[in-house]
């Protein structure tokens, strides 16, 4: 995450961070932005053109009428889902309760119909104002995102029981997807990551259809700081990341994407755009405080580090001038025994690698001469 990132983060605060994430997920709850993220993260719609993903596949009301939550049963998931003909899903508190695990709140939850097939695969897109991918919980602990996703994702198909199947008829469990859009990306670079159930034989070689444990599938979509001529990763660049006008906005999905969104939808990116100009301008400030604080400290931490290497190299050349001295010093209480002792000049000089002239200063400053 870049230091502007941050800054923007921090900068969403209170009722404009509320204000954002509603018309975040309300942009993204639209059938046809919905349809290029399905297209691009879930193998089943591969082939699927946009406009039967956005038009046919996606469902616009549950399979199964809302069931009461009992407190000595699995959770049931409450699906709050729009009539067909409604071209959005709506993401408002789609909850899934339990008296022993707490609260979840699914942002978007719908359901979607595989295409070429009867079946129909539970989808939910959780698109939280998620800068970290390291979020912390109600104590200041860190988590990691991906946990909180595979718990996600359990309660899907656990909440299943008694709405999609009743009793012990397990064989009518439905897929699941959960699709997390990442405002910031491990390695600062755009990707896309799937994570299933895989069959791995560690003894003989039996091979379970795949439609029988390939239930659960995990996507993050990373949003990065590089180009890129992916398609959904534009869009969403589009979207989160380049700063534009709503109407400037609108005109490029409508352009490159063939994307025209509703009257709600267009409200939302007004609101989104608009937040994000403030925004900009708060996380500037904002960045050039910790600008200059940061320098500072570096600044400091530099010139500590460079004041321990310049004491460091003086202490050793002062102490290599000290050991010349005090060798001079002995050098020359040396030279002064063997004056003593009657040893002409010429002789000391030669024994102690002295000049005459030096002898004889010696001799000199002890009045010997």
């Amino acid at each position: 995450m870049s230091q502007l990132d941050t800054a923007i983060d921090e900068a969403l605060v209170g009722n404009d961070r509320l204000r954002y994430d509603k018309a975040a997920k309300g942009v993204l709850s639209e059938k046809k932005i919905l349809a290029y993220i399905l297209k691009r993260t879930i193998p089943e719609f591969a082939s699927a053109s946009l406009n039967d993903i956005a038009g046919r596949y996606i469902e616009g009301k549950p399979l199964v009428s809302v069931v009461p939550v009992y407190k000595d049963k699995t959770n049931a998931v409450r699906h709050y889902l729009e009539k067909q003909d409604n071209p959005n899903i709506h993401g408002m508190q789609n909850e899934d309760n339990s008296i022993t695990e707490g609260s979840v709140t699914f942002d978007i939850l719908f359901h979607a119909k595989a295409p070429g097939t009867d079946d129909l695969i539970t989808l939910i897109i959780n698109v939280e104002a998620q800068k970290s991918l390291s979020p912390k919980n109600k104590k200041g602990e860190v988590y990691p995102l991906m946990k909180r996703a595979v718990y996600y994702i359990s309660r899907l198909i656990s909440s299943q029981k008694e709405t999609e199947f009743t009793g012990s008829d397990y064989g009518k469990i439905k897929k699941v997807y959960s699709i997390w859009i990442c405002m910031e990306s491990p390695h600062g670079k755009n990707a896309i990551n799937r994570y299933q159930l895989k069959e791995q034989h560690l003894l003989h070689r039996y091979k379970e259809p795949v439609a029988n444990y390939d239930l659960m599938g995990i996507i993050f979509v990373y949003l990065g700081n590089n180009r890129t001529r992916d398609r959904l990763m534009h869009l969403l660049y589009l979207l989160f990341v380049k700063k534009m006008k709503s109407e400037d906005l609108l005109t490029a999905l409508h352009d490159e994407y063939d994307i025209d969104l509703t009257a709600k939808g267009k409200e939302d990116v007004t609101t989104m755009c608009n937040l994000g100009e403030g925004l900009y301008e708060r996380a500037m400030e904002k960045g050039l405080e910790k600008g200059i604080e940061k320098g500072i400290k570096k600044g400091i931490k530099k010139g500590i580090k460079k004041g321990i290497k310049k004491g460091i190299e003086r202490g050793i050349e002062r102490g290599v001038e000290q050991e010349k001295r005090n060798s001079e010093r002995k050098d020359r209480e040396a030279a002064l025994e063997m004056i003593k002792d009657g040893l002409s000049f010429e002789q000391i000089a030669r024994y102690m690698k002295l000049s005459i002239e030096a002898v004889v200063e010696i001799a000199k400053q002890n009045k010997l001469i």
